[in-house]
């Protein structure tokens, strides 16, 4: 039987990560939360993920940082990133995508829009 597929949402928000985690859990997925990027590494290092949505604006790291120990972990690095923000700063959408990122997802959340961006992050 095959296991549903498990990802981690980093977010400082508490309403965001209930919304995510709302949705994907009802979409089959296995979902944990964090509410900063420490947690996010020590919880990475921990568990194996399929997936990470990832916020760019968290209080003790920014995602780019996050990302960057993520993609230089020889065990993390093939994990499948999705960025998550309210602030449309396309230089830093760019530059985590340059960084290996797969997509962007905007706040605020389209349940149709996460569904088809999760699923093509799992897909690919």
């Amino acid at each position: 039987m095959k296991h549903p597929p498990r990802i981690l949402v980093v977010d400082d928000e508490a309403l965001n990560r209930i919304l995510l985690q709302t949705a994907l859990e009802h979409m089959g997925y296995v979902v944990e939360t964090v509410s900063d990027g420490r947690a996010a590494l020590q919880t990475l290092r921990q568990q194996s993920y399929n997936l990470i949505l990832l916020d760019l604006l968290l209080p003790d790291m920014s995602g780019e940082q996050i990302l960057q120990q993520i993609k230089a972990d020889p065990v993390l690095a093939s994990v499948p990133v999705i960025i998550v923000s309210a602030i449309e700063q396309q230089k830093r959408i760019n530059f985590c995508l340059e960084m290996g990122a797969v997509d962007f997802l905007p706040k605020p959340f389209d349940p149709e829009q996460v569904y088809g961006r999760v699923q093509a992050a799992l897909n690919n």
